[in-house]
């Protein structure tokens, strides 16, 4: 869009330097035109012109001065902007930085949790199956001394 714009005022500027430099041609063909016809111009006609070849002189360099104020406005616009575009990326790449760096000790965060549940959830299946063991082979015996206690108990009863 910028250079857009850049184009189109130097399209419109071209074409107002051409339409004025073709008023000036005409005005001066037209005063050529005169002299050449024999008229002369009264002392207050040569007056008037220089009155206002001064003006436009003196407007001229005042619109040359404008344009160099806006130039260097522009230049320093540029400058600002391009600053500011840097300072958005620096920015924005510190702060992609800050959002890897939070999610990544988010994230090693819960791994470790997890880790550390598998591993209690891990060892009290080892002691559970420890205790199971324990407790049939418990069993077992028990079984085993209650058969031999119920053949005794029969042995006596009998």
């Amino acid at each position: 869009t910028e250079s857009a714009m850049k184009k189109d005022n130097e399209t419109f500027l071209e074409e107002e330097k051409e339409r004025l430099m073709g008023d000036a041609e005409q005005e001066i063909a037209e005063i050529r035109l005169s002299a050449t016809q024999g008229t002369t111009l009264t002392m207050e006609q040569v007056m008037s012109m220089q009155e206002r070849y001064a003006q436009q002189s003196a407007q001229l360099a005042h619109i040359a001065l404008h344009v160099q104020c806006l130039q260097a406005e522009n230049e320093k616009l540029n400058e600002n902007i391009g600053a500011l575009t840097t300072a958005h990326k620096t920015e924005t790449e510190t702060q992609k930085s800050r959002n890897l760096l939070v999610f990544r000790q988010y994230k090693d965060y819960h791994e470790d949790m997890r880790r550390e549940t598998n591993t209690r959830y891990e060892q009290l299946v080892a002691s559970c199956v420890q205790d199971a063991i324990f407790l049939s082979s418990k069993n077992a015996e028990l079984a085993e001394e209650n058969t031999e206690l119920k053949k005794k108990l029969k042995h006596y009863t009998m």
